[in-house]
């Protein structure tokens, strides 16, 4: 205790008086205790007068080039104002309808997300959304129930957010939120934060919650003291998507970068937590739903060796792998998994290792190793297009966090795969692919967000309500896609995975699209097309052009693969010239714009011998594209043999005639002559109307001059006459 002095006037001396020093925890807890006080009086004041915190404006980490709304005012036919779709918006998004004032009586739900919310590869009547269109009246009928699509093709959680943006100004009563497959897909640089320190980057992230900074941050820029640069330096992206995969020839663009990826689940994190102040800042309640993928069916899209690895090592890895693939070829499962256990020893983060032995734990029924195998497989991806393992702890951290309901989709569709597999690692049984579920996972899906909203006692389920009514809306539903239609959606499928590089995908959807709907001709087209494509890649042309021929006989107009049957028979092992050159020439004469039609039929007459033919095919080949350079090497290599003389660079025209089932029964290369009257001059084909060869003729100049081979209705030559100037000669 400090004695202090102070005069007494009764002795007329100085007194002694005791002060309490004030102890350090007050020193320290009562200034905070004010701050906080301030501060809470403060963003009280700020919200009455309507200042909003940063994070419900704006992302911290990107902007948008401009705000081009989803929905646009539209007269209804009864009178009132409706909003539609914008119809620049329907390439990414469902045509969908409701009245721009909600009617007494409706709860209103906006399902936000991206292709798989949107419904592919069908669209909004088997998603889950338009599951849950028919399903809530049904389980209850005393309310007006609004269900709207608004998923996006390929839309990232922060363009999720954006969106939240101008849906919370439409009367929301609920967000139903199922984001996280897309989140690689945009090219983002995150260059203003590369370089910031994660304690700065945090508490920033903290502050921009709050309504102080937000008006802090808006009264400096008006003073010119905070640089409005710092927000024009974010990554401004596009007004619809501009993917990595778009924008190249697919995953060859990506490449492993862990800092990059972390930085994408912070965003992630950021997007999901503004959806929640957004939906909150108008009373609408939101239900995260977490992102489910196939495991056990989906082999990775690109995969990459542990990086640092010694060349011999590496090279050791792929030999490995290679051994592996032929050991799961032979089904030796033991030898199999002790080549992949030496494998991923040496080589841990290469997905395709991974990928395989967890296939083989598969078959050996070892499926707790499996799953964590697969896991792996997926989040060693480096093209990863599915949602990786942390985010399912995202967006469960936040709904526990902020207590926003959550239906963990990963979690049912594993009890229902244990239930009915006896494993709990899902695969075709419920995904078409990597990430779209089949009709069945939707259902699952939307039957679990309406027990959801019972369980909060947002609606009131009649007595009826039960497995028969969700087997009455199933029939319906289920109805409307034909198999055609359903055909063409998993050939659609096969194609993308093809052209990723994902033959066994590929080729596995192709024949679930024959199996259902092989007996439409488009879908026997596009499946065999994909097929062959597979078959080729494989080294298995002879399947190939079994494939190729029998599909023909079904659809002999199809060009796509006629060019892909020229293309087969120029390979060296049927090397089939005419008969490739007449498949060729009706490509070019369906396709004319197509560069590599007139290379291909240019390099099948050089082949030929018949450069002069040839010449003018690849210099139309390099006029539609320059920088075609088959079509110029092969035209490097038949200039010496027109001595110094090139011909007549200009294209003769194709005349085809058809039967009246429109397949080709005869096409013909003409020019004209001076006087404008048209002469044969290249090769003349005629067909059988089941799409065979049954005549082929070499012309030069009007008349026959070469080869002349005639076929029957099933392929096979019936006679083979030389011209040479218009005179049959011994061969």
């Amino acid at each position: 205790m400090t004695k202090h002095s102070r005069f007494d006037p009764e002795s007329g001396s100085p007194a002694k008086v005791s002060r309490r020093r004030v102890p350090f925890w007050q020193a320290i807890v009562l200034p905070i205790a004010a701050i906080l006080i301030f501060f809470f009086l403060l963003e009280g004041g700020l919200a009455i007068f309507g200042v909003k915190p940063a994070l419900k404006t704006e992302d911290p980490f990107v902007g948008f080039a401009s705000n081009v709304p989803l929905f646009v005012p539209s007269p209804s036919p009864s009178g009132g104002a409706m909003l539609t779709t914008a119809p620049n918006k329907l390439n990414f998004f469902n045509p969908q309808s409701f009245p721009q004032q909600k009617e007494t009586g409706t709860y209103r739900i906006f399902c936000l997300g991206g292709s798989t919310t949107y419904g592919r590869p069908y669209n909004d009547t088997t998603s889950f959304v338009g599951w849950l269109r028919e399903l809530l009246p049904a389980a209850d009928s005393n309310k007006n129930w609004e269900v709207i699509n608004a998923g996006g093709i390929s839309y990232a959680s922060y363009r999720v957010a954006h969106l939240m943006e101008e849906l919370v100004n439409y009367q929301p009563d609920m967000f139903i939120i199922y984001t996280g497959h897309n989140e690689f897909l945009e090219e983002r640089t995150y260059s203003q934060i590369r370089n910031i320190p994660p304690v700065v980057r945090s508490t920033v992230s903290l502050l921009a919650r709050t309504r102080t900074w937000s008006a802090m941050t808006t009264a400096l820029q008006g003073m010119g003291i905070y640089p409005q640069a710092e927000k024009e330096n974010r990554e401004n992206l596009g007004v619809e998507v501009d993917t990595i995969l778009d924008r190249s020839v697919g995953p060859q663009r990506y490449t492993r970068d862990d800092p990059l990826r972390e930085k994408i689940l912070q965003h992630y994190r950021i997007s999901l937590e503004r959806m929640v102040a957004l939906a909150r800042s108008v009373g609408a309640q939101v239900i995260f739903v977490t992102p489910a993928s196939s495991l056990k069916d989906c082999t990775p899209f690109k995969s990459e060796h542990t990086q640092g690895l010694d060349p011999v090592v590496l090279q050791k890895s792929e030999q490995i792998l290679a051994q592996a693939n032929e050991a799961i070829r032979q089904e030796n499962w033991n030898e199999a998994l002790a080549l992949l256990d030496e494998g991923i020893a040496l080589d841990p983060r290469h997905a395709e290792l991974q990928y395989r032995r967890g296939q083989v734990l598969m078959a050996l029924a070892r499926y707790d190793e499996a799953e964590t195998a697969l896991r792996l497989a997926r989040d060693e991806d480096v093209c990863p297009l599915r949602a990786l393992t942390p985010m399912r702890r995202i967006i469960t951290d936040i709904a526990r966090e902020q207590g926003i309901s959550l239906v963990d989709y990963v979690d049912l569709l594993e009890q229902r795969m244990q239930t009915t597999q006896g494993y709990p690692i899902p695969g075709k049984e419920f995904f078409l692919d990597h990430v779209h579920p089949t009709i069945e996972g939707h259902k699952i899906l939307a039957v679990a967000l309406v027990q959801k909203m019972i369980e909060q006692r947002l609606l009131s389920p009649g007595i009826d309500w039960g497995n028969k009514t969700i087997e009455a809306v199933a029939a319906k539903i289920e109805g409307r896609i034909d198999k055609e239609t359903h055909g063409r959606a998993l050939a659609n499928l096969a194609r993308v995975f093809l052209w990723a590089g994902k033959n066994e995908d590929a080729a596995r959807l192709a024949r679930q699209a024959l199996d259902i709907g092989g007996e439409y001709q488009q879908v026997a087209v596009d499946a065999a097309s994909i097929l062959t494509s597979v078959y080729q890649r494989q080294d298995k042309s002879e399947l190939s052009l079994q494939l190729l021929y029998s599909t023909l006989e079904r659809a002999p107009g199809a060009i796509e693969l006629r060019l892909k049957l020229g293309q087969t028979l120029i390979n060296r092992r049927f090397l089939q010239l005419e008969e490739a050159a007449a498949n060729l020439l009706l490509v070019c004469q369906q396709m004319p714009y197509s560069d590599t039609a007139h290379q291909y039929f240019g390099l099948a007459m050089a082949k030929r011998g018949r450069p002069r033919i040839a010449y003018a095919s690849l210099q139309e080949a390099l006029r539609l594209n320059p920088k075609n350079t088959n079509a110029r090497k092969t035209l490097a290599q038949i200039l010496p043999l027109l001595k110094g003389q090139p011909p007549n660079p200009q294209i003769p025209l194709i005349l085809l005639d058809i039967y009246p089932s429109i397949a080709p029964r005869k096409l013909v290369q003409v020019r004209r002559d001076s006087s404008g009257r048209l002469f044969p001059d290249g090769i003349e084909v005629e067909f059988y109307e089941n799409g065979r060869i049954k005549r082929f003729l070499d012309i030069e100049l009007g008349v026959p001059n070469g080869l002349e081979i005639m076929w029957d209705a099933d392929g096979r030559v019936i006679s083979r006459v030389v011209y040479r100037q218009g005179e049959p000669v011994d061969k």
